[in-house]
């Protein structure tokens, strides 16, 4: 099956799933940005993310090109629906930023994942030069993932003293 047609076909759904994904997220975090003010560290550190997931759909774009065919229009008009009900989930809830952070954590690690099913496809369809892209953007994931995940007790310290004003 290795560098089948059908194996390709997946690979670029898988491709398309991903930069809906990215979109997904920075949709999120452009919603949740202004909450996270009170947060400085979190609050560059998003906008930090909202960059790097900008640029991850733009690598998944390119990588779509090379194969001849580009995103969903129809995922990306779903996602971003879902982003904009997402970013409001938590809104107004006391400890919103500890739940939104809860749910990033989460959300890396489906990013991670679907960045390592992302190479995995790419070598079976006979893609394997765009593997470095991928893991490119799956480190920065594990990266932002470990960053969060480490400072957790701080996020909860942070609240509490936000909290106590």
């Amino acid at each position: 099956m290795s560098g089948s047609n059908a194996t390709m076909e997946v690979y670029l759904t898988g491709l398309r799933n991903q930069h809906a994904v990215e979109t997904q997220a920075i949709g999120t975090v452009k919603n949740e940005l202004s909450r996270m003010e009170p947060y400085p560290e979190l609050h560059a550190r998003m906008q930090h993310e909202m960059e790097q997931s900008t640029e991850q759909a733009a690598r998944l774009d390119r990588l779509l090109e090379k194969h001849g065919t580009s995103k969903s229009v129809a995922k990306e008009m779903v996602t971003g629906a879902v982003a904009t009900v997402a970013g409001f989930a938590h809104s107004g809830a006391d400890d919103e930023v500890l739940k939104n952070i809860l749910a990033a954590i989460g959300f890396k690690a489906y990013e991670i994942s679907s960045y390592k099913v992302l190479i995995t496809l790419a070598e079976a369809a006979g893609a394997a030069e765009d593997t470095s892209v991928l893991e490119q953007s799956m480190k920065e994931e594990q990266e932002m993932g470990d960053w969060l995940g480490s400072h957790l007790p701080d996020f909860v310290h942070a609240y509490l003293q936000q909290r106590a004003k």
